[in-house]
């Protein structure tokens, strides 16, 4: 995938990959190369309340604060960074061109004439875009399927100045969705460059679940649904009558009472379930590939015990559930004991090993 933002010009650098969230801003560093890598250090620091909403920075100030504290804890050895953009002003669609179109100046001409049908903003020129060529229409070959990114520039420009003003280079900015997939590809290899393979890549992150369909270690399909960890934590917080903050804690540190897997547990599952079948649908709706071989999970929202067992059986697909941390056993803890939540930090990072194409 290209994109949005690109200052690599081809060449590579070593970058850590940090990851805005809603609830938690996320690091991971990594060493050594494309497909034989390892991870250095993970770190993450609490979101300022209120400072990043609908992945938007609100108070840019506070979120400033907050990676400069995260990357003294990184202590690191690069100043050159990878991030991403997501939520509702992030749009990612692939759409037909005829491949007669089919180099750099050809496709910036055709996307240019015809952005205001393609990106729904009200106004274009506060938009980046990026796009690739995916490969043939499957129901027309006289064209090629083509994948367009845009998100409203100004979300580019806040992670940008932020990261400038804490003394980092920004190399890369990319879809968060599209971090995901390469991190998923890392970590479960034989989804890349395999045609049988068609993976659903489900992120649960505290208020949202990003889900996306990968083809060819690409991400083709995405949506974003307001539903997450948080969800979880509410239900806890209302069946036993505690703080928020006390469930949050419940949850995390696993000490729900035994009652919970016959009360909360299978609820949350439920609904969690039904979100994923209903994004199945949707997208074999709105493809010709009905077929999805294998489900990754992945965000804070997948650590709930036995979750990744439950879909299995309910979706009647095999689910993996990769945890980063296998290749960083030395980071391991009685607390971190799995790195889902750190997955498109990871995703980020490892565009350390591939010169942009622009």
């Amino acid at each position: 995938m290209r994109y949005l933002v690109n200052k690599n010009q081809g060449n590579f650098y070593s970058m850590i990959g940090i990851d805005f969230g809603s609830q938690s801003i996320k690091a991971v560093a990594i060493k050594g190369k494309k497909g034989s890598f390892q991870i250095e250090q993970c770190s993450e620091v609490p979101t300022p309340k209120g400072a990043i909403m609908d992945y938007q920075i609100q108070n840019q100030e506070a979120v400033t604060k907050a990676v400069g504290t995260l990357l003294k804890q990184m202590g690191a050895k690069t100043k050159y960074v990878a991030t991403s953009v997501s939520g509702s002003n992030v749009i990612s669609k692939i759409i037909p061109v005829e491949n007669t179109i089919d180099t750099d100046e050809a496709l910036q001409d055709f996307i240019s004439r015809e952005s205001e049908s393609i990106v729904p903003f009200a106004n274009s020129e506060e938009v980046s875009l990026d796009y690739e060529i995916v490969g043939p229409n499957l129901e027309d070959p006289s064209k090629n399927d083509v994948l367009i990114s845009a998100t409203k520039t100004q979300n580019i420009r806040d992670r940008d100045i932020i990261l400038s003003e804490c003394g980092c280079d920004v190399k890369v900015i990319d879809l968060s969705v599209h971090a995901m997939g390469r991190a998923a590809t890392a970590l479960v290899p034989e989804l890349a460059n395999t045609e049988s393979k068609v993976c659903a890549v489900v992120d649960i992150g505290a208020v949202t679940m990003t889900f996306g369909i990968m083809v060819n270690g690409e991400i083709v399909y995405s949506r974003l649904q307001s539903f997450g960890g948080d969800n979880y934590t509410q239900s806890i917080a209302h069946f036993y009558n505690v703080p928020y903050e006390e469930a949050e804690k419940m949850k995390v540190q696993e000490r729900l009472p035994t009652d919970a897997k016959h009360d909360v547990e299978p609820q949350h599952f439920s609904m969690l379930c039904n979100q994923i079948k209903r994004n199945l649908q949707l997208y074999s709706s709105a493809s010709n590939n009905t077929k999805v071989d294998l489900v990754v999970l992945t965000g804070g929202g997948s650590l709930v015990p036995n979750l990744a067992d439950y879909l299995s059986n309910q979706i009647k697909k095999e689910v993996r559930h990769p945890n980063l941390l296998d290749l960083a056993p030395n980071l391991k803890t009685d607390v971190f004991k799995h790195g889902a939540k750190y997955m498109t930090a990871l995703g980020l990072a490892l565009r350390s090993f591939e010169p942009c194409q622009i």
